[in-house]
């Protein structure tokens, strides 16, 4: 039996015995006690189901012992600072020295920027200035991201157009008399390409600025990075019609052609008619029960699920509390809607059975680093700009689904 399996029984042995203690008319203090232990411990199973979800959907092989070739190439990136990379674009040459090499070894050109480098990375800052004692650097808060709970797969992409194939329909099985013959059965494959579409993150910082701050480049590259993430994360859900017209534009999960299941107005205050929304997606194929809808909340509906009551006979408990009971549980995010109003949407969800690669977010490997200390030479300001290519495919959209509130 795996973690998540484990978990999941130990979720509906507690589910089961909440729902005895709620059919209880009058409880006892013990009883009482037995339900906010229950309550709590519910709570804390969910944490546990969506790292186990992650650990399971996880596409990468865990190595538990390092190749040769591996301890080669991250020996020459101890050698690399991204301002190895800044330098090379401000004299406009290709990199040199312990850059090329590794760039060599990703097999990339000279004059592109691997992405691998905004990754975090423990360094120490040096040269502090005397008179200044600099405490920890306080970065920018980002949404979190949450397209890896859905059971999105992120993947890096080498140079070319990505090619992922799928298997659409097939034979079934059938029982057959004696002699009698086999009949054909017609099988179909697909194939969803994603072509590179171009993002970017542009920074600007005064010669100041750099003067006067240590770790300005470790901060930097940590802001590039998670601007990055976030920026793909979002455009996930949201879509990106940066390059309107055109075939660069993003399909997010918002209006991609996938299955939208509607609550009225009127009934997403209630407990039995919410979670009918989430039980209808259940259809033994994608998912076997509640506890295989990977489920992403908006804000508007996270807030409205914690704060609505719907059952004060049981201590006033709320529509989440009767959801999770139920064995749901989901994560938030910030900016796919703030509202729960007729048009808003409540949730997203991904169908865990078969979603490994049911939809894909490729990053190609490579980017382009720019810095432009010129255009505001007058006012001492550099821009860095970081341009890279990535783009979102759904090869089987049946795996996902999305809630919204209907007039």
């Amino acid at each position: 039996m795996t973690p998540l399996q484990r978990l999941q029984l130990e979720q509906s042995e507690k589910r089961q015995k909440l729902n005895e203690l709620l059919a209880v008319e009058e409880l006892t203090d013990e009883q009482r006690g037995e339900m906010e232990a229950l309550t709590k411990r519910m709570g804390q199973i969910e944490v546990e189901i969506r790292a186990a979800i992650v650990a399971e959907a996880d596409p990468e092989p865990r190595q538990t012992k390092d190749d040769g070739e591996n301890k080669e190439i991250r020996e020459i990136r101890s050698k690399v600072s991204v301002l190895d990379y800044v330098d090379a674009a401000t004299e406009m040459r290709a990199v040199g020295g312990a850059a090329a090499e590794y760039n060599a070894a990703m097999k990339m050109g000279l004059d592109r920027f691997p992405l691998d480098l905004l990754a975090p990375e423990e360094r120490a800052v040096t040269g502090t200035d005397a008179q200044v004692t600099q405490t920890g650097w306080l970065d920018r808060l980002f949404a979190s991201t949450a397209a890896t709970r859905l059971g999105i797969s992120m993947r890096s992409v080498p140079s070319g157009v990505a090619s992922y194939p799928i298997t659409n329909t097939g034979p079934s099985a059938a029982q057959r008399a004696k002699e009698q013959a086999i009949g054909d059965a017609a099988w179909t494959v697909s194939t969803t390409e994603m072509r590179p579409t171009r993002n970017g993150v542009r920074i600007l910082f005064t010669l100041e600025d750099s003067a006067r701050l240590p770790g300005l480049e470790d901060a930097l590259r940590r802001d590039l990075g998670m601007a990055l993430t976030e920026g793909v994360d979002r455009a996930i859900f949201l879509g990106d019609s940066g390059a309107t017209g055109t075939a660069a534009d993003i399909t997010g999960l918002t209006t991609a052609a996938i299955t939208e299941t509607t609550i009225a107005q009127a009934a997403k205050i209630k407990g039995p008619e919410t979670l009918a929304a989430f039980v209808n997606l259940v259809d033994g194929i994608h998912a076997g029960s509640v506890g295989d809808l990977n489920v992403v909340a908006a804000i508007g509906a996270y807030r409205l699920w914690e704060q609505t009551i719907v059952n004060a006979a049981a201590e006033n408990q709320t529509l989440a509390a009767f959801l999770r009971t139920a064995g749901l549980s989901w994560s938030s995010r910030g900016e796919i809607e703030t509202a729960t109003a007729a048009g808003d949407f409540g949730a997203f969800i991904g169908r865990r059975r078969g979603i490994e690669g049911a939809a894909i977010a490729g990053i190609w490997d490579s980017g382009q680093l720019i810095r432009d200390p010129y255009s505001g030479a007058a006012k001492g300001e550099v821009a860095l700009t970081l341009n890279y290519l990535w783009n979102f495919a759904l090869p089987r959209p049946a795996s996902f689904s999305r809630i919204k509130f209907v007039a």
